[in-house]
């Protein structure tokens, strides 16, 4: 379809990563509506993205990538924090590590309790259930007849083992389904690839539905602005292969672009604080002073040791073995190279009066070091395995602003991380619990010396500087469109901006705040829900399995009354 002025679709859908291809799809399914896509970067063409385990050669890719850096942090030694996001067909979940947990069930009870009654646990179950084929054991909790295949990570290695056993040493459970009944607990990584290949959102939503007439899908398309009538949005200004064009929405606008670019777009358009967009020049629409606001992320570091078991991971690192492994993968989806990276993981609880797990353990049987080698002409990393440990609810706030009004220009990131003594006190617990795993006598045939930070930081200040030096995000960005029932939130609980008409935001922007895990499949969900609302079709229902609700009766009626929606 030639997109040329005055082209009229009835929902214009912006960003087609995991939010976006969902929405296609689900909007689609009634042909009476026309949907447009805009999406910024390209194809998922590229085999490499479809073969989780070559994640580390797309990942930094600026094709596949914005490859966004905060500002300086000043809390971290004004360090530039690296911020990747998808910038292809599927988004993020096209260069991710395929990880999909959904949190704790009470951080969207934790929703329900400020009044987004209908993003609480029993309401949003059944969407996250929508959404995902659960190829492992059947169980209650999961979907087996949804687009997307999960399974539990398919990687074999001694060091799990190790892990598990250490792990119940110290008084963790072996948990099999984090994303079940209960959440605490050591487990393998459920991912979302199968049958040897990633399922992005753009494999499992958005390809199955490219071939329905009342669906256009625009790549390398840079939106500029949205298009107003009065305090309506009628429409998208964008640049495609160096044209500016508009087209026009019948119904609604959905803004999917992301933690950053969403507020950025909004920004640009004209929706933000007043005394932010003044100095830029940009003419006010709606003023939202929490616009870009309420950014938060996981924050991270790791702890590696020498290994001196045998590791397969590291063998298969070598040129030659490499390269079979790729084509094994790449014809056959077989192999090695066919399973994701993302391996072991775990949620603790940083001291025993936390109510639910606070930190969360990434397992790698692999340093960040080790790279490809060959003998007598590339060397080799150091062979090691280590623990990423990062922080599930932080307390520090960030932003997102823009550094100039010109929609080619990046926008203004600061994580404004370790902003309170409690997310430092957090992560140096966390970094206790990690050496405290390593040191039981079942890691004891696996590891040798520690590489990072190495034995000799052993005081809570030489921790703290070392956490300071090297902590980076789980790039879980969240947050910089709000979602709330108070007149400062940028959306309101049907995911609708404030202050204007025709318009919604339907990513990880409208999280109030963390959930306890990766954030991808909270967006699937989110979007699946946003597809029932935006056509209003009747929510699902299914109450929390096991879960006594009669406790709460008369509690969802008292908030209603108690915080109406305005």
């Amino acid at each position: 379809m030639n997109l040329d002025s005055g082209t009229y679709f009835d929902y214009i859908i912006i960003g087609a990563g995991s939010a976006g291809c969902v929405l296609a799809n689900r909007l689609t399914e009634n042909s009476k509506d026309t949907v447009l896509v805009l999406e910024a970067g390209g194809r998922d063409d590229n085999l490499l993205i479809h073969m989780p385990y070559a994640v580390g050669k797309i990942w930094k890719n600026p094709k596949f990538n914005w490859s966004y850096n905060s500002e300086p942090e000043p809390n971290l030694g004004n360090r530039v924090l690296f911020h990747p996001r998808g910038k292809v067909l599927g988004g993020s979940s096209s260069i991710n590590m395929t990880a999909y947990v959904r949190g704790n069930s009470s951080d969207y009870d934790r929703w329900g309790q400020t009044g987004l009654i209908d993003w609480s646990y029993d309401k949003v179950l059944p969407y996250f259930k929508k959404s995902e084929n659960y190829v492992a054991e059947e169980s209650s909790f999961h979907g087996t007849t949804g687009p997307m295949k999960t399974t539990i990570s398919g990687v074999e290695d001694s060091v799990f083992e190790a892990y598990l056993a250490a792990g119940e040493a110290l008084g963790y459970q072996h948990q099999p389904d984090f994303n079940g009944a209960d959440q605490e607990g050591l487990s393998k990584m459920q991912v979302n690839s199968a049958e040897g290949k990633r399922f992005s959102a753009a494999v499992s939503f958005l390809h199955p539905a490219i071939s329905r007439n009342n669906l256009e899908v625009s790549t390398r398309s840079l939106v500029k602005r949205l298009l107003f009538d009065g305090t309506k949005v009628i429409g998208i200004e964008y640049a495609k292969s160096g044209k500016t064009k508009r087209v026009f929405a019948r119904k609604e606008v959905i803004l999917s672009a992301g933690t950053y670019n969403s507020a950025k777009i909004l920004l640009l358009s004209g929706i933000g604080p007043e005394d932010e967009l003044r100095d830029l020049g940009i003419d006010i629409i709606a003023s939202r002073k929490n616009v870009g606001k309420n950014l938060q992320d996981h924050p991270s570091f790791n702890i590696e040791y020498k290994r001196i078991s045998n590791s397969q991971f590291y063998q298969n690192l070598r040129l030659d073995r490499l390269a079979f492994n790729f084509i094994r993968a790449l014809l056959f989806r077989s192999g090695p190279a066919s399973h994701a990276l993302a391996f072991g993981t775990g949620f603790v609880r940083s001291t025993p009066d936390k109510s639910i797990p606070d930190i969360q353990l990434f397992l790698k049987n692999f340093s960040v070091q080790d790279k490809e080698w060959f003998p007598m002409i590339r060397s080799p990393g150091p062979n090691g395995l280590g623990i990423m440990a990062c922080h599930l609810r932080p307390e520090s706030r960030g932003s997102v602003s823009l550094g100039s009004a010109k929609y080619e220009d990046p926008p203004k990131i600061i994580n404004n991380f370790l902003n309170t003594e409690n997310d430092i006190n957090t992560l140096r617990r966390a970094f206790y619990i990690v050496r405290q795993i390593f040191e039981q006598k079942p890691f004891s045939e696996h590891i040798g010396t520690e590489l990072t930070p190495g034995s000799n930081v052993k005081s809570d200040d030489e921790i703290d500087k070392f956490i300071r030096e090297t902590l980076i995000t789980v790039y879980h960005p969240i947050g910089s469109c709000r979602m709330g029932i108070d007149d400062e939130s940028v959306v309101d609980p049907e995911l609708r901006v404030r202050g204007v008409q025709g318009l919604r935001v339907v990513d990880a922007s409208v999280m109030p705040d963390l959930i306890g895990g990766n954030t991808n499949a909270c967006v699937l969900m989110i979007a699946e829900k946003a597809a029932d609302i935006i056509k209003g079709h009747k929510k699902l229902s299914n109450p929390y399995p096991e879960q006594d609700w009669d406790k709460r009766q008369g509690w969802e009626e008292f908030v209603k009354q108690k915080n109406k929606v305005k």
